[in-house]
């Protein structure tokens, strides 16, 4: 067959066929005195007539997921509402169900093909779809072909999605369809959903959905006025660029890399690109609000598509300007915080700690998350805060409205939109079960922590805040094992003072009454700063200038914090924790900073704590090996397992690709746990465990097994680990585990679940 060369573009922009020549017509279309299906008929020829297309057809869906044709340009008429496919059918359902565009030059010869003799197609070759997207959910497919055969380029299906957008809109809004079609639409934009996510926070909430960044009230797609819509817009671009501008007079005091950040912002704001593209959709006949809709979604598409983390952060600043002009455009932009209602979910595609503790937390009781994974740091402060999470679901986040009924299981990882009232009776009693479990573990706080066969354990909890330590009472748990001291520094809009740091610091003794606290200096770095801090973009923070490395660095860091906890430990026992130490120079140094703010306290004739431990977390793999080495220079140590293993699997732990790619009871890791272990009993120096992954039941066992028996967890799984351990034959599942651990070459869990199941262990 001689090659075929295919014909040039028939899809010309310019002054008769352009994307604004269309919005134009279709505003004039929307005008017009028709019913529904004349106004979607002259919709039809009209992107047919643009992309010069031989067929063009809209596809929509109906509440049994099937895609019905609903107008078409080129095939029979007859067929119209006549033909009706299968959400699994031909290459329309194949659109339909990976809601991204399909381009075909030859159509017949895809495995997907379907052939329906009663629409005509027999002689089409090219073929492109694209879906009807609202909110996530698909609505309908529009199609175009030709009898050539030949692929669409680039700019033809970009022109071919945004007409599907603004599609999508009035189709959801009900300007295209007939009274009961629109009512059918309504009922599949808000059916019930069901998602399985990444469990990150155990725990069961039926709430109310919020949205971080809510999408606009409902508004007209068309303008009645382009010229009235072009100076909304201007108004709305003044005012916006304004606001930024009264933002960083009044952060005037930030330098480098935390002033840079600002200006970039304002350079987007002022961006004459980001204007020009906003303007030209408003001349294309669209009203202000919607023009900023669409500039939004094709941010959104870019955003997701982009994997560098520094370009993703720019495609944030300019996704967050087109919300921020949204609402000042529909007079939302009044400067107050996100009001919650009385159980609220808040659904976000990213969040960062600092933003949550922003949040009411008597009224926030759950979160679902586009991004992230049970290992991220606000994982930890949500665990802290005792509220459930589930991660990996933009798909929920695309979906949801604010006001949606909504279930979270922290547990499992499931999340359930709008539900069913069977549902929420089926969840309600699962979430009346799990308080009913936690009021029972409740009873047994005060019970010691020791196995069957006498092995004692010391069973700590995490903290970061002051509203942590009340869990140290209700939980029974011995002490805090990791008080984080950084969220401190994450929170606040500078850097906090000696003195109230010094205030946080007492009333955390004060509330442990008498109980240890573990104060580990402030862990800064990788992904954890503050926007007034300078830090330098690295290309693996991870392994870059944090913790330890960077207080040595800046003792005007450090000593301020050492200076706070010297004093508010005053006459009593302080434990200082040194994070992220990598080799023993790092602790030799680190005690010299110390040593001086003893000595200055020493010399002003100020009360000194009674007794002083130093610690180090054990968190590198380099500080492992040398574990008896650093032993001589400290008094005690802590594994810290969420950093240690991702150095160890080599595998970023904020990653929700990687986060379940390697299981923390794979013998490999299991084997070096058991190692370091080794070496802490022979330099005869105490070894806790501090990872958020202690609070696995499962893993905790394992621990106790390998002989690390002082553990630091979540609060809520305090009572959980305190009744297995209590259940344990630790000398019996030790000597079943080490073999394994010499053999085996795949995760231990399974065999380790069996376990615990056949000697009716409590899970």
């Amino acid at each position: 067959m001689p090659h075929r060369h295919p014909p040039p573009s028939p899809y010309l922009p310019g002054k008769h066929s352009s994307p604004r020549v269309l919005l134009k017509r279709l505003r004039e279309i929307m005008a017009e005195s028709l019913s529904a299906q004349q106004k979607l008929d002259q919709i039809t020829k009209a992107i047919a007539y643009t992309m010069v297309a031989d067929v063009c057809s809209i596809y929509l869906r109906r509440a049994d997921d099937r895609l019905e044709l609903f107008s078409t340009v080129g095939l029979k008429a007859q067929a119209v509402h006549k033909t009706k496919l299968d959400w699994d059918e031909g290459l329309v359902g194949k659109v339909a169900r990976s809601s991204a565009p399909l381009n075909l030059s030859r159509a017949s010869e895809h495995a997907d093909f379907s052939f329906r003799s009663e629409v005509g197609e027999e002689k089409l070759n090219a073929f492109l779809g694209v879906p009807i997207l609202r909110t996530g959910k698909v609505l309908g497919v529009l199609v175009i072909q030709n009898k050539s055969e030949r692929r669409y380029l680039e700019e033809e299906v970009e022109a071919a999605q945004s007409v599907a957008m603004i599609l999508a809109e009035v189709v959801a809004y009900g300007e295209l369809l007939e009274e009961k079609d629109a009512v059918e639409m309504k009922q599949i934009l808000l059916r019930p959903e069901h998602f399985k996510g990444t469990p990150v926070v155990t725990g069961v909430v039926i709430g109310t959905a919020v949205r971080h960044d809510p999408p606009p009230p409902e508004h007209k797609t068309f303008a009645d006025s382009v010229p009235k819509e072009v100076e909304r817009l201007k108004e709305g671009l003044g005012r916006l660029q304004k606001n930024i501008d009264v933002l960083i007079a009044k952060n005037a005091e930030l330098s480098g890399v935390s002033r840079e950040v600002l200006e970039v912002y304002r350079l987007f704001a002022y961006d004459k690109g980001w204007r020009r593209r906003l303007e030209d959709a408003v001349l294309s006949g669209l009203t202000a609000e919607s023009a900023v809709e669409q500039v939004h979604e094709e941010n959104r598409k870019r955003m997701r598509q982009v994997t560098d983390p520094y370009l993703r952060e720019r495609l944030h600043d300019l996704d967050d300007l087109t919300r921020r002009l949204q609402r000042v455009l529909t007079g939302q932009d009044n400067g107050e915080a996100l009001e919650l209602p009385d159980y609220a979910v808040l659904l976000a595609d990213s969040l960062g700690p600092a933003e949550l503790l922003e949040l009411d937390r008597q009224k926030l009781k759950a979160i679902v998350l586009g991004e992230g994974s049970d290992n991220s740091h606000l994982a930890i402060v949500a665990r802290g805060l005792g509220l459930p999470m589930v991660g990996g679901l933009p798909q929920a986040i695309d979906l949801a409205q604010s006001g949606d009924k909504i279930i979270v299981d922290g547990q499992t990882g499931e999340v359930h939109l709008r539900p069913q009232e069977e549902t929420i009776a089926v969840f309600e009693s699962k979430r009346i079960f799990l308080s009913e479990a936690q009021a029972e573990y409740d009873a047994e706080k005060d019970l010691p922590c020791v196995s069957r066969d006498g092995v004692g354990a010391e069973l700590m909890m995490n903290a970061g805040l002051l509203v942590d330590l009340p869990h140290l009472e209700k939980t029974g748990a011995v002490g805090v094992g990791l008080f984080r001291t950084e969220l401190q520094f994450l929170i606040g809009n500078s850097l906090p003072t000696s003195a109230e740091q010094e205030a946080i610091y007492r009333k955390a003794l004060e509330q442990a009454n008498g109980k240890p606290v573990v104060f580990r200096t402030t862990d800064l770095g990788s992904d954890k700063a503050a926007d007034y801090m300078e830090m330098e973009r690295e290309a693996n923070p991870a392994m870059g200038w944090r913790g330890v490395r960077m207080t040595i660095d800046r003792e005007g860091l450090m000593r301020p914090q050492l200076r706070a906890l010297l004093a508010a430990a005053a006459g009593q026992h302080l434990y200082i924790l040194l994070p992220f130490v990598t080799t023993e120079d790092e602790v030799i140094t680190a005690r010299e900073i110390i040593d001086k703010e003893i000595e200055r306290r020493r010399k002003n004739d100020r009360l000194l704590p009674e007794k002083i431990s130093i610690g180090v977390m054990i968190e590198t793999p380099a500080s492992a090996w040398r574990t008896e080495e650093i032993a001589r220079h400290v008094d005690f140590l802590s594994i810290g397992g969420n950093d240690m293993a991702q150095f160890f699997f080599a595998a970023d732990r904020e990653s929700a690709r990687l986060s379940n790619r390697y299981d923390f009871l794979h013998p490999s890791y299991l084997d070096f746990l058991r190692m370091i272990s080794a070496k802490a009993e022979r330099a005869e120096i105490p070894l806790g465990y501090c990872g958020e992954q202690a609070g696995d039941p499962l893993m905790a066992m394992s621990l106790i097994g390998i002989g690390i028996t002082r553990l630091s967890v979540p609060a809520p799984a305090v009572g959980p680990i305190k009744r297995l351990i209590r259940a344990m034959d630790v000398k019996d599942f030790s000597s079943w585990l080490a073999p394994k651990i010499e053999l085996a070459k795949v995760s231990l869990r399974p065999s380790i679940m069996t376990y615990a199941l056949e000697r009716g262990l409590p899970l």
